[in-house]
């Protein structure tokens, strides 16, 4: 006699056996991420600017050549430079040159828009001591009364010079003191020593005002002792002096001169 449990049983059986002969399919992998996209490389530029000055006196210092990367440029009248588009990087090295100055070498790294490099440069030799031997050798040329030397001494002078043109100048000038120009030279200084049998020129109080190793100006008193012909009649001359000095080359050249005072003795 077949019973609820065996009816039961059986389709319990059969239910096992369908689920058995059924294939099961396999999970699907979960797809792999995607890579981010390389972000593509900027490359930053900046600015590298300055001014070279003279580290006695604080100004400017015009034409000293600045190289950065094998470019060169000069600086300009009041000593600035610039250069643009210098890629960022760590290592840079700032060159800065001048025949008057000792060279100047600073290391830096670039890593904003722009960046400032001011440069002090120290001069090869010291202006003071230098206009002091100046006027220590257009002393010696001129008390020696020989004209072997006029050359000498108007080669003390720029090609550009001139004297002042004021009253106390003039009359400098019209006395055979001081050159009026520089094609004045070699005559006034040849008339001097034709007409003076002695000659004392004393530089003194000497004030210097220096610009930059290639520029100063200079004053002082002039204190001019002479004996004049055969006669030897006693000349003396005190003055106040300006001077104005510009580097040629190597060499100190008078560009200026002024009588600020004079007081002539005959």
């Amino acid at each position: 006699m077949i019973t609820f449990k065996k009816i039961a049983l059986l389709f319990l059986c059969m239910a096992c056996i369908f689920a058995c002969g059924q294939t099961q399919e396999p999970l699907e992998p979960e797809p792999e991420p995607e890579p981010e996209p390389e972000k593509p490389v900027v490359l930053e530029y900046g600015t590298v600017s300055g001014t070279v000055t003279d580290a006695g006196t604080g100004n400017p210092i015009p034409g000293a050549t600045v190289t950065l990367l094998e470019q060169s440029l000069k600086t300009g009248l009041d000593g600035s430079y610039a250069f643009q588009n210098i890629l960022y990087a760590d290592a840079y090295t700032l060159i800065v040159e001048d025949m008057d100055y000792k060279p100047y070498n600073e290391p830096f790294a670039l890593n904003q828009g722009r960046l400032v490099i001011n440069v002090e440069l120290e001069p090869l030799k010291d202006p003071v001591i230098e206009i002091h031997e100046f006027f220590d050798n257009f002393s010696d040329l001129l008390e020696s009364l020989d004209v072997e030397n006029i050359e000498a001494i108007q080669a003390l002078f720029s090609e550009t010079y001139n004297a002042a043109d004021d009253v106390a100048t003039r009359f400098g000038v019209a006395s055979g003191i001081i050159p009026e120009n520089y094609e004045d030279v070699v005559p006034a200084i040849t008339q001097l020593f034709e007409e003076y049998v002695s000659l004392e020129f004393l530089f003194t109080d000497i004030e210097i005002d220096v610009t930059h190793a290639r520029k100063m100006a200079v004053t002082l008193r002039l204190d001019i002792n002479a004996e004049k012909g055969e006669q030897r009649d006693l000349r003396e001359l005190k003055a106040h002096c300006k001077f104005e000095f510009r580097r040629e080359g190597t060499d100190w050249k008078i560009v200026y001169w002024q009588l600020l005072e004079i007081d002539l003795r005959l």
